[in-house]
């Protein structure tokens, strides 16, 4: 995982339509130590929440999303560091993504109708 996918909510390019609280939800899981996963792992086949399963995988787009806007990067969450030393991504795979998100404002902004 070096990458968010092609249309990651937590990319500034991928317009999502989520609720304000949805997207306020979202970032209070991913800075208050709660796994956030990639959509495309999720199983939404019999919810719309979805269900994570054990081929699931944290969202590299929240990821990067930490690394621009937080304290302490992805490793302020337990979960973020749990990956880290499960090896699902590396150190070095962590870069600042001008295609990520760069504030929570602003993530707020683009994904909020």
């Amino acid at each position: 995982m070096k990458q968010p996918c092609f249309d990651c909510p937590f990319q500034n390019s991928v317009k999502y339509a989520l609720c304000q609280a949805k997207a306020h939800d979202i970032l209070h899981r991913i800075t208050h130590d709660k796994a956030f996963h990639c959509h495309k792992t999720v199983n939404y086949s019999q919810s719309h929440e979805g269900q994570v399963t054990s081929e699931s995988r944290l969202c590299f787009g929240a990821v990067l999303f930490l690394e621009n806007t937080v304290r302490g990067g992805c490793r302020s969450n337990v979960m973020f560091r749990f990956a880290l030393m499960r090896k699902e991504f590396k150190l070095d795979d962590l870069r600042q993504d001008e295609n990520v998100y760069q504030s929570f404002e602003e993530f707020i902004e683009g994904v909020s109708y």
